[in-house]
């Protein structure tokens, strides 16, 4: 027996004397007992670590042996398509024939983004050199939505959105020609339009779908206010132009109108949230008012009066401080009163 082994065993001997005089509890005793132990060196943990070690070794040597003798594409390609289908299985039964549904969603979601990428290994497979690349974003987009309704997942449904959003700005960019149009500020009015659009479906979603989809209309509301809100947002910070020569000066104007028209947006998605008791508006209405202000000041006020500059910084401070202090109040009471 090794010197540290016969220590260890001493003082177990100590341990049972104290628990037999009652001075220790058997559980005090027995995590005692734990940081000394008696056992001889567990050969096991050796030998797990060479399991993994040469199933590492063992996976690096297939993907290069695949890789020199077999079509690397297909290999590529098979590989997505059975890890998304396996995944999507999974988080099926995950949702569906355990307890652990978040863990289920997460699993449709991490399937579908190897679809997603089967899309793109395709794409780049078989390319005809059009260099159209959002078209395969938007393809993507198209499968996504699909399966988004097939497992009824509102995380891949938001994962859809999110593709969608990026399919948008860049096929509308391919279309036209990839020039100031891509760089331009076009692009904000252009995702006005598909915010309005998704409120639409949402309010279409809310009344005439029921049963395991009715919860995508909360998404579609959340989708749609938030890129509204984003594409205002942007206008009041630099206007609306389609080529290189306008200056942020230039567009003076412009930003005060779109900040206006921001502010109005606002302002009735708080009164509507109000007033039917929506929380949802009204948080987007709040939220995006207080930055439309900050945003105002910052831009009509502070940056035509930069010698100012430690006034804005107590009137910035003092006022989110303030705004802090009565929204944490505000809640606060309303958890109080419910």
């Amino acid at each position: 027996m090794s010197p540290n082994r016969r220590l260890h065993a001493r003082i177990h001997a100590e341990l049972d004397a104290l628990a037999g005089l009652g001075i220790l509890g058997a559980d005090q005793m027995a995590r005692l007992k734990e940081r000394y132990p008696t056992t001889a060196w567990d050969f096991m943990a050796l030998v797990r670590a060479f399991t993994v070690l040469g199933a590492a070794t063992a996976i690096a040597g297939l993907v290069v042996l695949v890789r020199a003798h077999l079509d690397w594409w297909l290999v590529s390609e098979l590989a997505l398509a059975l890890a998304g289908i396996a995944l999507l299985a999974l988080g099926h039964r995950l949702r569906h024939r355990s307890s652990l549904p978040a863990l289920g969603e997460t699993a449709e979601l991490i399937g579908g983004m190897a679809l997603q990428g089967l899309t793109v290994v395709l794409a780049i497979h078989h390319s005809t050199g059009s260099r159209n690349w959002p078209a395969v974003e938007g393809i993507a987009a198209l499968l996504l939505i699909a399966l988004s309704y097939l497992v009824a997942s509102r995380l891949v449904l938001w994962y859809t959105c999110l593709n969608f959003f990026f399919w948008f700005g860049a096929e509308t960019g391919y279309l036209s020609g990839w020039g100031c149009y891509w760089l331009g500020m076009t692009y904000p009015v252009r995702f006005l339009g598909v915010g309005a659009a998704t409120l639409i479906l949402s309010w279409l979603h809310a009344r005439l779908v029921r049963g395991r989809w009715a919860p995508f209309s909360r998404v579609y509301a959340h989708y749609g206010l938030l890129v509204i809100n984003l594409a205002l947002w942007f206008l009041s910070l630099f206007g609306y132009y389609e080529n290189y020569d306008v200056r942020w000066g230039d567009t003076e104007g412009e930003r005060l109108a779109y900040s206006l028209l921001w502010a109005i947006v606002a302002g009735a998605g708080l009164f509507a949230g109000a007033r039917f008791n929506l929380r949802l508006l009204r948080g987007y209405g709040l939220t995006f008012l207080i930055i439309n202000l900050y945003t105002f000041y910052f831009q009509f006020v502070a940056a035509n009066s930069g010698e100012l500059w430690f006034l804005h910084l107590l009137l910035t401070g003092g006022s989110l401080l303030a705004l802090g202090l009565y929204l944490e109040r505000s809640r606060r009471q309303d958890k109080e009163g419910s």
